[in-house]
């Protein structure tokens, strides 16, 4: 179902590849999902006063998103959706964005059309790019975490949550200093282990094979993304955030939701990605106006 509804979403090319120049007048597209785990109420996000479909020319936007009114020719604000067949609680988890029912320790019963529109959409260096934050001790314990997209029933995909492992991952191959180090020797791991795993599946019964096949594959993945990053360190250069106090010390988790939100901008602005699905917490909900400005204004 999901493939269906992407598919007609994409019909004409929403991106083009990166290395096709890119005129005023085809500039490229990108899909990003914001999802807040403690939801809003519906007030925060229609122009005051307005209770019927009407143009946006002139209407104030309650406070929460009023840094977008300079921009109202290019919104549309889409008002009565709703996932409440999803979970009847807090969170449906996977299923927010999979549209069907879950919820805490429920694996994913299907993809999630963030992952979809990724595969849909014209293959770019890195076409699926997951963010998550939350309070600075859960982001420090646990740098990576799968609770809201997948890529298929069963197979969860991982959100970044500490900045300076996703810094690594994208800039590491031009940066200098630690990180330059760090990066040349996980690079070397990746490479070994995955040489390494690729040789143990002639000894495995078949019935793990498909299982093994996905960790030997996850591995050659982040190693064919390094090699792609690394070959296109010229264009990275231009746009590479600074590796500043607020990654190595930070005093408060929104330090490390700026970082994010900086690497974030980054990835747009030089790899091309074509989705982007960000999990924010209340406080980093504040700050989704510098991701949608920027996305209004490359257009």
């Amino acid at each position: 179902m999901l493939q269906g509804l992407a598919a007609a979403a994409v019909a004409t090319p929403l991106l083009p590849s990166f290395a096709q120049s890119v005129s005023d007048k085809d500039k490229p597209r990108r899909v990003i999902f914001f999802l807040q785990n403690n939801g809003f109420h519906t007030n925060t996000c229609i122009p005051i006063g307005m209770k019927k479909n009407a143009s946006l020319s002139g209407a104030k936007l309650p406070q929460s998103i009023k840094p977008l009114e300079p921009y109202l020719d290019k919104i549309n604000i889409i008002n009565g959706l709703h996932g409440l067949h999803t979970s009847p609680t807090h969170s449906a988890y996977y299923g927010a964005l999979g549209g069907y029912p879950g919820g805490e320790h429920r694996a994913p019963s299907a993809e999630t059309i963030d992952y979809t529109l990724s595969n849909l959409l014209p293959q770019t260096i890195l076409p699926h790019l997951r963010i998550g934050m939350g309070d600075l001790s859960s982001m420090e314990s646990q740098p990576t975490v799968a609770a809201l997209s997948a890529s298929g029933p069963g197979k969860p995909l991982y959100m970044h949550c500490n900045p300076n492992h996703l810094y690594q991952t994208l800039f590491g191959s031009i940066a200098d200093g630690k990180v330059k180090r760090r990066y040349e020797a996980k690079s070397r791991i990746f490479r070994e282990v995955e040489s390494i795993a690729a040789k143990g599946k002639s000894e495995l019964r078949e019935s793990d094979l498909e299982r093994y096949g996905s960790y030997v594959n996850g591995f050659s993945k982040i190693n064919d993304l390094r090699s792609k990053l690394s070959a296109y360190s010229e264009t990275l250069k231009k746009f590479k955030p600074e590796h500043s106090e607020k990654y190595l010390s930070p005093q408060y988790e929104t330090d490390w939701h700026d970082a994010l939100l900086d690497i974030g901008i980054a990835a747009l602005k030089s790899v091309r990605v074509s989705v982007r699905a960000p999990h924010l917490t209340s406080a980093a909900f504040l700050k989704l106006h510098a991701f949608l400005l920027y996305f209004l204004l490359t257009r």
